[in-house]
């Protein structure tokens, strides 16, 4: 016990004391005036019992006192309070940006499943083998939305990815850039010394607030890596511009990857799970014990010792 959670009612103590001299004072000069101690009349028996009796009086009185002391004590909050250094972490802060647009969901070259099923999937099993790291997670089409801002909670992220489809968003084309910008600002604050977006797209930039180009800047800026995938096949009826995500990831320092399968995505995934792992900070949390309860318990067992010996007729029996 090395410190009080609130001091100032120790305070209480001093009337206490008070209160416990004046107590005793009064009752010392009121048995001299009464001559109880002098009592000529009684045998020696009874005034060995009335010798006693009083001074198990007294002694009442002190249990009572001791009983307020205790509970002033135990209202003051005692306890001892610890520094815990939690063990660091290894593991990268990772933004999981996710193309949502209709050609996700219209494109079956992934058969028997389109695009966004399967990239699902396959990210949902990605969140469970990065077990030290913390995830965020952005869907986007004509704009770009957070879902998850960057958590240890893989039940959640697992949840947020099920329950995201192609009517998430009602904007409507394939904005990259918001996707990048929104998951840099996410990332931006981060501690951990690898920061990266994984950004799974099968289409060409044409709408949105910012362009690629600007968006990548930024992201370099912010020292984070994007690493792009482009999903889906070539010859599919909706475009997709591997230069422009090629671009993204070498201006960033990441990497690109083509996946035109549900293997080339699942080895893409696998890949970037083998990303060198950094050390994640984790600030000291202070855990506060408190000895209140049994400093309570000692306050009621006087009580109860108190009022029995109050109540019950000693002096009578003795």
């Amino acid at each position: 016990m090395n410190e009080f959670q609130r001091p100032y009612l120790l305070l209480l103590f001093i009337p206490l004391l008070g209160v416990l001299f004046y107590s005793l004072y009064k009752k010392s000069f009121s048995q001299i005036l009464k001559g109880e101690w002098n009592r000529a009349e009684k045998n020696q028996i009874s005034e060995t019992i009335s010798f006693f009796y009083n001074r198990f009086g007294i002694f009442l009185d002190s249990l009572l006192f001791l009983a307020g002391g205790l509970l002033i004590f135990a209202s003051a909050g005692p306890g001892t309070k610890y520094t815990l250094s939690p063990d660091e972490t290894n593991g990268i802060d990772i933004i999981l940006a996710l193309d949502i647009s209709g050609s996700m969901v219209q494109s079956y070259d992934f058969l028997p499943y389109n695009r966004l099923t399967v990239s699902k999937s396959l990210l949902k099993e990605f969140i469970q083998k990065r077990k030290e790291d913390r995830l965020g997670f952005v869907v986007f089409a004509g704009a770009a939305y957070l879902q998850s801002p960057l958590t240890s909670d893989r039940e959640t992220l697992l949840q947020l990815i099920d329950e995201v489809n192609e009517t998430s968003i009602e904007e409507q084309g394939t904005a990259i850039g918001d996707a990048l910008m929104l998951s840099t600002y996410r990332l931006k604050n981060s501690q951990a010394k690898s920061k990266v977006i994984v950004l799974l797209t099968d289409g060409v930039s044409n709408t949105g607030k910012v362009d690629p180009d600007t968006a990548s800047f930024t992201t370099k800026a912010y020292k984070t890596k994007v690493y792009s995938i482009g999903i889906g096949k070539e010859e599919s009826q909706f475009e997709v511009n591997y230069d422009a995500l090629q671009k993204i990831s070498t201006e960033t320092g990441g990497r690109f990857y083509r996946a035109e399968s549900p293997e080339d995505l699942q080895e893409v995934l696998n890949e970037i799970d083998s990303l060198e792992k950094d050390i994640l900070p984790k600030k000291p949390s202070q855990v506060a014990k408190t000895e209140f309860p049994e400093v309570l318990f000692w306050f009621f067992l006087v009580m109860v010792v108190s009022t029995i010996m109050k109540v019950f007729p000693w002096k009578e029996r003795l």
